[in-house]
């Protein structure tokens, strides 16, 4: 077979036609029997040798292709009587019901009608009952899942259904929205079945000699066997009952066939009694054909093995072991250049040796000794030698989840002895590896085009800083901080100070006879980044400043190679002096221990005090809080401050001199908290943002006294790791531990669907030339990427992105790697964390789904210049917070005697909310509720109405708002600077703008949809902005704005907000592949023949679906290319010869 080096430009869906089937089929089948006694295929079965070559000694009988060659070809089952395609039953329903069964036209026809839009048009013919063009009266049509129609009390059967269907126009489909190009209804009800080739459903020989067969085989055998029973009795002229049954057998194999997971349907089993993997399964999900075998690839001369650490390699190079360096091979082109090398290279036993040559006409060999000669000699020009890997080839190097683009760069080979690849310590940041048993994958590229794009865009050089942040990727860590640390506080003499260097493999300057080492390590950098205060520490990963002023003054070679050294030289003087840690040194002076427990014994007294003014009612209620919620957020405010003052006790007591603290202080590990639980107190355990307050009837645990409210009994553990934990405070430690750990295993997955999602919306957006940023449609999202079109990872530079550029995906990267370290945050806190990190990620998801209502609505309300003081703001607060009768009333009674409903009103609750008795009464008269004033409260007159309406009234009445604006049930007034701000618990933006004394061109709302509606999609746009910003900034995280600025764009850029799912933006993608390789795969093939939708593309997913290049970077056509050199010179006297 040749290969066809051909560009599929489109893609057009349609259902196959009875015609098509008969044409594309090359073998009737009509045997269930597959093998003779011999083994050998039976003629008409469905190992059938026509339908492609099933061993490798046979050959197709259809293109005498052997099993490598052929690609298989269909065949065809004639059915006995027409059956219901499963995955068409929808269409079919809707053109049943939407058209005449005498004279089949759609039942619309008035101008009005066929002038609404498709659903109008199809919801106005469904609710015909008279046909309109003939005037017959229609029965209605119901479907009766799974397959069965039925007219009034009748039962339809496929071959009467195709019979009405035939009738049906292609304009009247037209008017229902189905395309009658690439999809006639009747062709869903099968009178055929197209076989799906052998190389579809390849059999296998188990080691025992017997064959097994696929499950498409078993299901086809199946079909073929009830088929033959119908075809018998109804040549024998059997009752119309078992010609039924036999027909709903038949339709039963040929659902479970297309799908083997319908509701009301019993799957298909193996003997084994697993389900049939049939069609449907095969597709869909994570495992399917799709996205396992067309979107993702299994590929070749690849190595996988466990990485270690090796600082004497060079930062872009890797260690390669001899073993793995023999079988992974690369691809030369034999030239009359290098025709003798390659010669020797594979007349070579020992390595550097040659594995296979690959002949002009494709043919490969393997060189073994027998063949060695021949093959040296046979050796010509235009033939390609598959070498061993040897020190200086380009391979990728790579660890999984691919999170950003850096999880996959090029390294230069050094080949080594041993077991294990090998990785300079300062590159592990980006492939976020560490030492442990991480394992990472090579991949050798074997044609030019893949080696120059590794070498160029790919390398290591090139990708010292992240698109993300623009931070650096690579840089010092661990014990290269804290070498360089150690130091900057040393003194060393000359000889020592000239080995050290001589020994990192820096240039030596000159040097004093003592030299501090401060002065030597400034002495090192570059004089463009000499001088400015930059110390070890401003070469960690993520600083990245020096390396910037390095990289803009002297070059990325340089920047790099500055980076080895300074990392060479932490870690040589760290292994020289030696650096060692045992638990005494983690220990603090009982001084501080002292301290500990006094600021302990503190709190624990103003807790006791906060309970006291909770029983007493002495307490002041925080705005919109129950006493309740009031005593607990101020007891966790106390002891979480607890473990902040020990912290400050710690720093000022621990030993500066110590390893330990060293370690800490040059940020190379470890912090001041770990050595405050290590040593004096683990502190408050935090437990879904409360205190611990479940566990037994009325107390935590059973060895704390009943309504027991105490720090003990809340979770806060006095002891510290070192002196060891009580049974009940192991056990809180234990809980929230679990939790974190449980959290991180439920929300993971939810950050990589979150990822899925990004990356399918945004794939297609790229940097297009004018600097505008484009979709596959050349619809423009930004006209200037980020405003000023600048790199992020260039931004030092003041470099433009290049055209080609995937911006999308590097913005779907960027965020998917942060919301994954949402959740691993979570995990690292295991509970103590004074904020739960993990509130990011949920808020993250609801804004980038476009949720129609946020989980916990809020507003930052800000004041007018006159009433911008503590009074008017709490006055205001008190007036826009929604009151509800329930919350102003002591009880509520019906008096049967009287039918009356009593209310008995709390004044003092009333006076809280400032509201008047009368007040109360004229508010609910003017809800249409006829209540009179009574002494105490309320009574409303029921006689007139039955128990039902007062017990229904009752209920209703006590939800009526008294004051304050809708929905707003909960406020606070905080002080932000100058301005006193009202902080609400859900939102109503329109009814606060309009309060009196609030600015209302600084009220913002969380809650994406009201913003649209009151003040328009470009405040929508900045509010995204906002909120992703603000979301990103409180975990700590650093993603740059411009990210942010592009969901905004991409979720509004039509006019409206679209989330980014499958309903939304993903949903109207133009392309069929990549809204199939998301979700629901055949869901989105079946409307795509129903509306003979075509794909044109142009994004990257189909693209690699279809192994075709990716209109991205260099995959892009049209590419702009600056001539230069001679053929400029040329191009320029031509012009001025003219």
């Amino acid at each position: 077979m040749r290969p066809v080096k051909k560009q599929i430009k489109e893609m057009r869906f349609s259902l196959l036609s009875p015609e098509q089937i008969k044409k594309l089929s090359v073998a009737k089948i009509v045997t269930p029997e597959l093998y003779d006694v011999d083994g050998y295929p039976v003629d008409g079965g469905l190992m059938d040798l026509r339908l492609g070559a099933v061993d490798p000694g046979v050959r197709c009988r259809t293109c005498g292709g052997r099993l490598k060659e052929c690609l298989g070809h269909p065949g065809i089952i004639e059915l006995a009587r027409p059956v219901v395609h499963i995955k068409y039953l929808p269409i079919i329903d809707l053109v049943l019901r939407a058209t005449c069964e005498a004279c089949g036209k759609a039942l619309i026809k008035e101008e009005k009608d066929l002038a609404k839009d498709l659903v109008g048009r199809i919801k106005r013919a469904k609710d015909g009952k008279k046909c309109p063009h003939c005037s017959i009266i229609q029965e209605k049509v119901r479907l009766e899942k799974p397959t069965s129609f039925r007219s009034g009390r009748r039962r339809l059967f496929p071959s009467e259904i195709r019979e009405r269907l035939v009738n049906v126009s292609d304009e009247d489909l037209k008017i229902l929205g189905i395309n009658a190009e690439s999809l006639r209804p009747e062709w869903a009800i099968m009178t055929s079945l197209l076989v799906p080739p052998v190389t579809v459903r390849p059999s296998i020989t188990l080691e025992s000699g017997e064959r097994s067969e696929d499950d498409l085989t078993h299901k086809l055998s199946d079909i073929i066997r009830s088929n033959q029973r119908l075809w018998e009795n109804l040549n024998a002229g059997a009752p119309e009952v078992i010609i039924e049954d036999l027909w709903d057998l038949l339709q039963y194999h040929i659902t479970t066939f297309f799908d083997n997971s319908i509701a009301k349907i019993p799957p298909a089993r193996h003997r084994s009694g697993q389900p049939l993997k049939t069609i449907e399964e095969r597709i869909k999900g994570k495992e399917g054909r799709i996205r396992k075998n067309l979107a993702g690839k299994r590929v070749n001369y690849s190595a996988r093995s466990v990485i270690s650490p090796d600082p004497s390699l060079k930062l872009n190079e890797v260690g390669v072991p001899f073993e793995v360096a023999k079988i992974l091979t690369v691809s030369d082109k034999v030239t009359s250049v290098n025709l003798k090398r390659m010669k020797e290279l594979v007349a070579r036993t020992e390595y550097p040796a040659a594995n296979y040559i690959l002949r002009g006409d494709g043919k490969r060999k393997r060189i073994v000794e027998e063949l060695r000669d021949e093959l040296v000699e046979e050796l010509e020009v235009g033939y390609v030698v598959e070498r061993h890997l040897i020190d200086g080839d380009v391979v990728l190097f790579n660890r999984h989840p691919s999170l950003h683009r850096a999880n996959l760069m090029a390294h230069f080979v050094k080949v080594i002895p041993g077991r294990t690849f090998r990785i300079h310590p300062a590159v592990c940041g980006p492939y976020n590896a560490d030492f442990d048993g991480d394992e990472m994958n090579i991949h050798a590229p074997q044609t030019e085009e893949a080696l120059a794009e590794a070498k160029v865009l790919l390398n290591i050089n090139q990708n010292l800083f992240s698109p993300k942040n623009s931070m650096n990727f690579f840089g010092c860590v661990k014990d290269a901080v804290s070498g360089n640390y150690m130091l900057r506080e040393a003194d060393m003499s000359k000889e020592d100070a000239t080995q050290l260097l001589y020994s990192s493999g820096v240039e030596i300057p000159s040097l004093n006879k003592m030299n501090a080492g401060a002065d030597i390590f400034e002495k090192i950098l570059p004089k463009a980044a000499s001088g400015k205060g930059f110390d070890s520490t401003s070469f960690k990963t993520g600083k990245g400043e020096p390396l910037r002023v390095v990289d803009r003054e002297l070059g990325r070679e340089e920047a790099m190679e500055l980076l080895r050294q300074i990392f060479a030289i932490g870690t040589t003087f760290l292994s020289r002096t030696g650096f060692t840690l045992c638990v005494e040194d983690l220990d603090v002076p009982d001084s501080v221990k002292d301290k500990t427990a006094s600021i302990i014994n503190k709190a624990e007294g103003k807790t006791e005090k906060i309970i006291e003014s909770y029983y007493d009612k002495s307490m002041e209620l925080i705005p919109g809080k129950t006493a309740e919620e009031t005593r607990e957020n101020q007891i966790l405010q106390v002891l979480n401050e607890t473990r902040t003052d020990i912290g400050d006790a710690v720093k000022t007591g621990f030993s500066k001199d110590s390893l330990a603290s060293k370690m800490i202080g040059s940020g190379a590990g470890g912090s001041l908290l770990n050595i405050t639980q290590i040593a004096c107190s683990v502190g408050q355990q935090v437990l879904n943002g409360k205190r611990i307050d479940f566990g037994y009837t009325g107390r935590t645990l059973s060895c704390f006294k009943k309504g027991d409210l105490s720090a003990s009994s809340g979770g806060f553990i006095h002891s510290s790791f070192m002196k060891g934990m009580q049974p009940q405070e192991f056990f809180f430690g234990a809980m929230t531990g679990r939790d974190g750990l449980m959290d991180t295993a439920l929300r993971t997955p939810r950050s990589g669907y979150l990822y899925r999602r990004l990356a399918n919306a945004l794939q297609d957006l790229i940097m297009a030339y004018y600097e505008t940023v484009r979709d596959a449609s050349n619809n423009i999202v930004q006209f200037k990427y980020g405003l000023d079109g600048i790199d992020i990872s260039a931004k030092h530079l003041n470099k433009k992105v290049a055209p080609g550029e995937a911006i999308g995906v590097i913005t779907a990267q960027s965020f998917g790697e942060s919301s994954t370290q949402m959740v691993l945050n979570t995990f690292h806190s295991a509970g103590v964390a004074e904020v739960q990190v993990t509130t990011g990620l949920p808020r993250i998801i609801e804004i980038l789904d476009a949720r129609k209502m946020p989980k916990t609505p809020s507003m930052e309300i800000y004041l007018d210049k006159d009433f911008n003081n503590e009074k008017s703001a709490r006055t205001i607060a008190e007036k826009i917070k929604e009151v509800k009768l329930k919350e102003v009333i002591s009880d509520i009674a019906i008096d049967f005697g009287s039918k009356k409903i009593k209310i008995g009103v709390d004044m003092k609750a009333l006076r809280g909310v400032h509201i008047s008795l009368d007040k109360a009464v004229e508010v609910l008269g003017e809800k249409g509720f006829e209540v009179k004033k009574m002494s105490d409260g309320i009574v409303l007159d029921m006689k007139k109405d039955d128990f039902k309406v007062i017990y229904r009234t009752k209920e209703k009445i006590k939800e009526v708002i008294l004051t304050g604006i809708k929905k707003i049930t909960q406020v606070l007034v905080v002080k932000r600077g100058k301005d006193y701000v009202v902080l609400t618990a859900g939102s109503n933006l329109k009814d606060v703008m309009a309060f009196k004394g609030v600015d209302a061109d600084k009220v913002t709302s969380n809650d994406l949809h009201e913003t649209t509606a009151v003040l328009g999609v470009e405040a929508a746009r900045t509010l995204v902005v906002q909120e992703i910003n603000k979301v990103i900034s409180s975990q700590g995280l650093a993603v740059d704005g411009k990210h942010a600025m592009l969901i905004a764009d991409t979720m509004t850029a039509s006019g409206a907000v679209k989330g980014i799912t499958r309903m939304g933006i993903i949903g109207d993608k133009n392309s069929i592949l990549a809204r199939a390789s998301f979700e629901t795969p055949v869901k989105q093939f079946v409307q795509a023949t129903k509306t003979g939708k075509r794909d044109k593309l142009r994004s990257v997913i189909e693209n690699i679906i279809l192994n075709q290049p990716v209109p991205v970077g260099t995959g892009l056509p049209g590419l702009l290319v600056k001539v230069t050199g001679s053929l400029a010179d040329d191009k320029v006297k031509k012009v001025k010869k003219k």
